[in-house]
């Protein structure tokens, strides 16, 4: 490859990249969402897995292009010499390990949201299941609640 095709091509995946980059961006504002509802869904939305395989798939592309901007470096002796050029790869590299970690953590995030909302419905239907299972129970905390308000009257 010349010189000139080897610029031409840093200068055409570097943009690559940076596109990759930005959608990436764009996909974890989307993504981050999901971990902050109010309501996080028992399980995930068809929304949420579908975003969280783009962005899967956006990083694997973004990998595969630092390989072919690293490649290049490789190959081309004056592009190599560019101290600039290496730095860009090297925060390309930076950006993706970042964004790989992020993913890890929002998905960590979800999964403990969910695993609190499922704890929380499940303590709740064990505790109407009881008092289901046992009317005198409900009989007790009424009389337990009764106390409560007389005695807070009182004061």
């Amino acid at each position: 490859m010349s010189t000139t095709n080897g610029v031409a091509g840093w200068a055409q995946l570097r943009q690559q990249a940076r596109q990759l980059e930005t959608q990436t961006d764009t996909l974890f504002h989307t993504y981050s969402q999901f971990s902050t509802a109010s309501n996080v869904p028992p399980k995930p939305t068809e929304e949420e897995r579908e975003t969280e395989r783009k962005l899967e798939e956006l990083l694997e592309k973004r990998e595969t292009v630092n390989g072919q901007l690293s490649r290049l470096l490789d190959s081309e002796p004056n592009l190599a010499s560019s101290a600039s050029k290496q730095n860009n790869l090297s925060l390309l590299r930076r950006k993706l390990t970042g964004h790989q970690r992020d993913l890890a953590r929002l998905r960590s995030t979800l999964q403990q949201a969910r695993d609190r909302a499922n704890l929380l419905t499940n303590v709740r239907s064990d505790i109407d299941e009881y008092r289901q299972n046992n009317p005198e129970a409900a009989e007790a905390d009424y009389m337990l609640e009764e106390r409560n308000r007389i005695d807070n009257s009182n004061t």
